[in-house]
């Protein structure tokens, strides 16, 4: 592999990115800790939509175009490349294996009781257990993610080392559909560049927007791009439901358009001036309450921002039933554990979104809602990162992917395949002994789903939103 490589996420309205040295020296810390460029790319996609390759010749044209400019800001050559994609057809399931370490050593039984300590060896039988078993006809596995384990009848997080009889390991794994990630592989890999691995951007975000504090919690990332709306529901550090819904602020863009009847381009231009419009107290009633569009024609339009901000109340409430109706199917109790709702993603820039989140959800759940930033990271590594834009939410994935490659960098797994892991909050030392299975942090409490039938009261909530206004 190369020394630099190139982070890129493949949107359907935008391409963003940048490129990282990576220090493929295992377990020890390199004399220079892996970096990122400080000058991350973003620009507008072409022939992608929903995650789809619908047009090659022209995303095959604006990919060429970004990789180029990509390595021209580090002035070096990259050939591997990570890439991050959201498609309709995301999946995800929880799998659960088990070893019975007793048959395999029958020969040192003694008395009936046999401790056998448990090594990667079986931790790579397992995980190909979980393979076995997740596989499905038309969908590539591209997560393996460790949750926790279970040796004889007690949770352990770290079993490597450990004695047990029996392990049994519980692990949340992540799916594309087979024919999506063929088509964007073989694209970007005839530009002589090399795909070592295709990530899903809700889920590899975490590594950069949770942290030690958020280990309790139970976290909704919520990823909201152009075309789609990726989602990652973590409960105390590990993830437990993923997926994706086929619209996104394209979709909210063409609604408004209709509703007043203007080009999407000029709502597009209405939503980053505007936003969520919220009339406040403190400006002394100088904020003009319309805002005015330019026709094609000639003719000015008058739009009042209340408008806009009904228009957008709209869509977004059934974007968050949607979701949410997701997680209840799967048995989650979001009114009484859902503790945190983070918005990360090209639409988490929309001026107020968090208020509007909030608003909606106010009534019916106790949760915080944030955007997914970097507070107070100012450098990465030696070099101090000026652009501001890298540091919203917008970059999320981006700067989780870095934070994913750095820990598998150290630990050794960066050549491997099936580098999977479960995102490590807790700062441990490097040391020979660790594996995947070291970075494992605490599930779920119970394994038994809720009983249903609570979230009736949230979805008739969120349409009473929609009716009424």
């Amino acid at each position: 592999m190369s020394e630099y490589v190139g982070i890129v996420d493949i949107g359907s309205g935008y391409l963003k990115g940048l490129v990282s040295r990576i220090e493929a020296s295992p377990f020890e810390e390199p004399e220079e800790p892996p970096t990122l460029t400080t000058t991350p790319l973003k620009k507008p996609s072409k022939g992608i939509e929903r995650g789809s390759i619908i047009k090659a010749s022209q995303a095959k044209g604006v990919i060429r175009e970004f990789l180029k400019l990509l390595a021209d800001s580090e002035n070096t050559h990259i050939t591997d490349l990570y890439l991050l994609l959201t498609h309709p057809r995301v999946k995800s399931h929880n799998v659960k294996v088990e070893l019975n370490l007793r048959e395999e050593n029958q020969l040192l039984e003694e008395e009936g009781d046999v401790l056998v300590q448990i090594t990667e060896e079986h931790l790579k039988n397992l995980k190909e257990l979980v393979r076995q078993q997740a596989a499905e006809p038309g969908y590539e596995i591209i997560h393996i993610v460790p949750r926790y384990f279970i040796l004889d009848g007690e949770k352990n997080y770290e079993p490597l080392g450990l004695h047990a009889s029996k392990i049994e390991g519980h692990y949340h794994v992540i799916k594309l559909k087979k024919q999506v990630y063929l088509n964007l592989k073989n694209l970007v890999e005839s530009l002589q560049y090399r795909v070592n691995k295709i990530m899903f951007p809700a889920y590899v975000a975490s590594f950069d927007i949770l942290g030690e504090d958020d280990t309790k919690k139970h976290t909704l990332i919520l990823d909201l791009g152009h075309t789609t709306t990726g989602f990652s529901y973590f409960t105390e550090g590990s993830p437990y439901l993923s997926g994706a819904l086929d619209w996104g602020f394209q979709d909210i863009a063409e609604a408004l358009a209709l509703s007043f009847k203007i080009p999407v381009k000029k709502v597009f231009e209405l939503l980053k001036e505007v936003g969520y419009y919220r009339r406040t107290s403190y400006n002394g009633g100088e904020e003009e309450e319309t805002v005015e569009v330019e026709l094609e024609d000639g003719g000015v339009l008058t739009i009042h921002k209340t408008e806009i901000a009904v228009a957008l109340r709209e869509i977004i409430s059934q974007l968050l039933v949607d979701v949410l109706n997701r997680l209840s199917e799967e048995g989650i109790d979001i009114v009484n554990e859902l503790d945190e709702i983070v918005l990360i993603g090209g639409g988490s820039n929309l001026k107020n979104i968090k208020e509007l989140v909030e608003e909606l959800i106010a009534e019916d759940l106790n949760c915080r809602v944030r955007i997914g930033k970097r507070k107070g990271i100012t450098s990465y590594g030696e070099e101090e990162v000026e652009e501001e834009e890298f540091l919203n939410g917008d970059f999320a994935p981006v700067r989780g992917a870095v934070a994913f490659l750095r820990e598998l960098s150290v630990r050794g797994l960066l050549e491997d395949p099936d580098n999977q892991f479960p995102f490590a909050l807790e700062k441990r030392e490097t040391d020979q002994s660790y594996t995947e299975a070291d970075l494992t942090l605490p599930p779920l409490e119970e394994e038994e789903k809720p009983k249903k039938g609570f979230f009736g009261k949230i979805i008739g909530f969120f349409r009473n939103i929609i009716s009424g206004d």
